[in-house]
């Protein structure tokens, strides 16, 4: 019997301090999302070159179309599906073949960490997407295919959902860690 309710004890422990943890993590990357800047006309390079291949990745509910250059065989051009209900994907599929010239541009910190190599790329980039670079704008001569306003406001809807989900979870785990205090207040003292 005794050794029930030490056992009960220590678990209840458990639970609370795991409920504050986590509580505290997802309010962190929470506030961390809140934080997270967008890319401006400064922050990006133009990057120019040839076609060498362009196709679409379909996962179980995302799609991705991916540009790679002669120039830069090793890397993946990527436009995400955010991106993608953003952009007009069939007209830059249409208006673009292999051997085509393309000019698009990328964030200035990809441009040094993957292709130029002079920055190091941080963890976990530098193992889950060391050769893949995500296209902010793209346009060809006239045709607009994916504009940084749209890029931002994508991205940006996308922030603003992370906060709402992480900190409402954070909360309830805040509050459930609260509950968890109170129950073992009223019954293990």
């Amino acid at each position: 019997m005794k050794n029930n309710y030490q056992k009960e004890k220590r678990t209840n422990l458990r639970l609370i301090w795991i409920s504050f943890i986590s509580g505290f993590i997802l309010l962190l990357f929470s506030v961390k999302c809140s934080f997270s800047e967008l890319p401006t006309r400064s922050s990006i390079v133009e990057v120019k070159g040839i076609v060498k291949d362009l196709k679409i990745k379909k996962g179980r509910r995302s799609k991705t179309l991916i540009i790679n250059l002669n120039e830069y065989p090793e890397i993946n051009f990527m436009i995400g599906d955010l991106e993608l209900n953003q952009s007009s994907l069939y007209g830059l599929m249409n208006d673009n073949k292999q051997g085509d010239s393309i000019m698009f541009f990328i964030e200035k910190h990809e441009y040094y960490r993957k292709i130029v190599k002079s920055e190091k790329i941080p963890f976990p980039g530098n193992f889950l997407y060391k050769k893949n670079i995500s296209i902010v704008e793209i346009h060809n001569k006239n045709t607009p295919y994916l504009s940084l306003k749209d890029y931002n406001e994508s991205h940006r809807n996308n922030n603003y959902l992370a906060i709402a989900l992480l900190g409402f979870f954070g909360v309830l785990m805040l509050f459930v860690g609260i509950k968890g205090v109170q129950y073992y207040r009223k019954t293990f003292r």
